[in-house]
């Protein structure tokens, strides 16, 4: 019976959107660069916090140049061409960067790899809603998130084994991954946007996303959020390693993170998903709130672990969903480009959020750190519960979006 079901749920989506899935798996686990980014140059080249975290934040710049012009870019020449560009092209600066002699340099290929990791996102959540009716995106967007997950319980921890003995094989690490998510592209991924000389025409506007309140305020909340939640990609390794804590350590808690997604996160998104509408989309954004803000007390593993779960949850009922509710606002001609500002908000949490996280570290202390990610999340909960009505009459009156048979 179980065989039944899989073959089921297996044959409800189409081949190449299971091949994306495969890929971000195989991408996900080698995400093992970003978390021990900081502590690499913090530990290992005696770079101080505030460059550490600034090359972080150099990352996020680059993702938030990457995210919106990978969105507008697969609106105009196509998804396929820019997954390839960006995996592909991404792989040079991670393998140059153990090499870079000087900060300068390392700071150059930060950002050079952010913008080529990130620009195929976009590409892929658009990729998704291209291929899928909106009934369904909900659930597909889930099963993304939930391979993420998957990579995500074994890469840190797999991350973290390797950088006690050898940092140099992390960077070698992410660069194959990215070649082999390209590689999955290449051979079984073909293009799905939607072709009409209607939509070829609009493309070459943007002024609706512009004049998108909706969008921006959805935005804005994803800002907010991200720039909480990066502090535990910058500044929680710290804040672990002032505690006495390791890396393996730290690399538990993140799996503790991708873990708890992997057992529930599938069925908590999908539920989510399918009621966007209410209160439970800004109330899993006040889970992270309390979870961020809780770390401020945390000093031994199991309490950074325990608040992991709390931030954890909140985390796998919001950010699973964010690219079903912008694929509903979107025309389906500017789904890249939605998909983008979206991406492009989140970047630019990777901007801002290390290198302020390393600042109010190194000015303040941890305990100030923490709460005010907690206070930053707590008001994009505000936002996103002011933006309910919003939604809920664009949601209603939106004509049924299309979808392309893959």
């Amino acid at each position: 019976m179980t065989g039944t079901r899989l073959r089921a749920a297996y044959a409800a989506y189409p081949r190449p959107f299971w091949m994306l899935v495969v890929g971000t798996f195989v991408n996900r686990t080698g995400l093992v660069v970003l978390p021990f980014l900081a502590l690499y140059l913090h530990g290992q080249r005696g770079f101080s916090v505030a460059q550490a975290t600034l090359a972080v934040s150099l990352y996020g710049a680059g993702s938030f140049v990457g995210g919106f012009t990978g969105g507008w870019v697969s609106d105009r020449i196509g998804r396929r061409p820019v997954l390839l560009a960006s995996l592909a092209g991404a792989a040079v600066p991670v393998a140059l960067l153990p090499a870079a002699p000087t900060y300068a340099a390392i700071a150059a290929l930060a950002f050079a790899f952010g913008l080529l990791a990130e620009m195929y996102r976009p590409a892929v959540s658009a990729a998704v809603a291209d291929m899928l009716p909106e009934e369904r995106q909900p659930r597909a967007y889930a099963i993304v998130y939930w391979a993420i997950n998957l990579g995500a319980a074994v890469g840190p921890a797999l991350g973290g084994l390797i950088a006690a003995r050898s940092y140099a094989g992390l960077f070698w690490l992410e660069g194959a991954t990215l070649l082999g998510y390209a590689a999955i592209v290449l051979v079984a991924v073909p293009e799905t946007r939607p072709l009409s000389d209607e939509s070829a025409a609009r493309t070459l506007s943007l002024r609706p996303l512009a004049r998108d309140g909706a969008l921006a305020a959805l935005a804005v909340a994803v800002l907010l959020v991200g720039i909480g939640f990066f502090q535990l990609f910058s500044s929680l390794p710290i804040t672990m390693a002032a505690d006495g804590l390791n890396e393996l350590e730290f690399g538990l808690v993140v799996t503790v993170n991708g873990g708890l997604i992997v057992l529930i996160g599938l069925p908590v998104a999908a539920y989510v998903g399918d009621r966007l509408t209410t209160v439970l989309v800004p109330g899993a954004v006040a889970l992270v709130a309390i979870g961020l803000a809780l770390t401020a007390t945390a000093e031994t593993f199991w309490a950074y672990a325990a608040f992991a779960v709390i931030w954890t949850l909140g985390e796998m009922a919001f950010l699973p969903v964010v690219p079903t509710i912008v694929s509903r606002l979107a025309p389906a001609h500017l789904r890249g480009s939605y998909q983008g500002v979206y991406h492009a908000s989140w970047g630019l949490s990777k901007t801002v959020g290390p290198a302020l996280g390393g600042l109010v570290l190194t000015a303040a202390g941890s305990e100030e750190l923490w709460l005010g990610a907690g206070g930053l999340a707590g008001v994009a909960a505000v936002v996103l519960l002011g933006l309910l009505p919003v939604l809920r009459r664009r949601f209603a009156t939106a004509p049924a979006s299309t979808s392309v048979p893959a």
